[in-house]
């Protein structure tokens, strides 16, 4: 069966690595990190996947989860396509939407070395601020954005230097008063999209030429 794989260059890290371990060299289609945070972009450039692929291949995996509606009311092309039923990335590396809940219990702004990378998050924002608003300014923006948070939560995937992200990000958690914690991530959600089984209760499979409905998606929260 030819199989590719659609997934967010933010958990390229995570991918890779479960690709090697299981010997699998699916052709990837790596989105620019970032896309989530405007859902019509995202699915705009998925519409354009879904037909890049036509005809290349059996079966289509896409690595996202529900990514504010990014990935709703698209119509697939003659394969399978199969995807999470998660709300986002983060569920998906923390292993379960039940993890996702228990980690959530402490207000925390996650992060992985991918997220650092490749999206525009707290730490990226507050160093720019620094050079173009100078260090107060962006003490109190950043202070008043974060209010909310209790810690930075680097999501243990085994899959990068841990204590090299908490370098980066210890610095600012300093000036907030927030605490940096290792938060114990789990692959088999991910490693599951990628070899099965793909059960009815974690996954969306839709037959060929069929619609992305966001109707298995309305139930999802991590806060429920």
């Amino acid at each position: 069966m030819r199989t590719i794989l659609v997934a967010c260059e933010t958990i390229r890290d995570e991918i890779e690595a479960t690709l090697s371990r299981r010997g699998l060299d699916y052709p990837v289609v790596w989105l620019k990190g970032g896309l989530h945070n405007s859902p019509d972009r995202l699915r705009a450039r998925l519409k354009e996947v879904l037909a890049e692929v036509e005809g290349r291949c059996d079966r289509l995996l896409i690595s996202l989860g529900y990514c504010g509606g990014g990935v709703s009311e698209l119509t697939t092309g003659g394969y399978t396509t199969i995807l999470p039923l998660t709300d986002d990335c983060l569920s998906l590396l923390l292993g379960s939407m039940a993890a996702r809940r228990e980690a959530s219990r402490t207000p925390t702004y996650y992060l992985t070395a991918g997220w650092l990378r490749h999206e525009n998050n707290v730490v990226g924002d507050y160093e720019r601020l620094v050079e173009q608003r100078g260090q107060d300014k962006a003490d109190r923006l950043t202070k008043m954005m974060l209010q909310h948070y209790r810690r930075f939560g680097l999501v243990d995937t085994g899959t990068y230097d841990l204590e090299q992200a908490a370098a980066r990000v210890t610095p600012l958690a300093g000036r907030l008063g927030l605490a940096v914690e290792r938060v114990p991530g789990a692959g088999s959600w991910l490693e599951r999209l990628l070899t099965g089984p793909h059960e009815a209760e974690d996954f969306m499979i839709i037959s060929p030429g069929g619609r992305l409905s966001p109707d298995r998606w309305n139930a999802l929260s991590p806060e429920s």
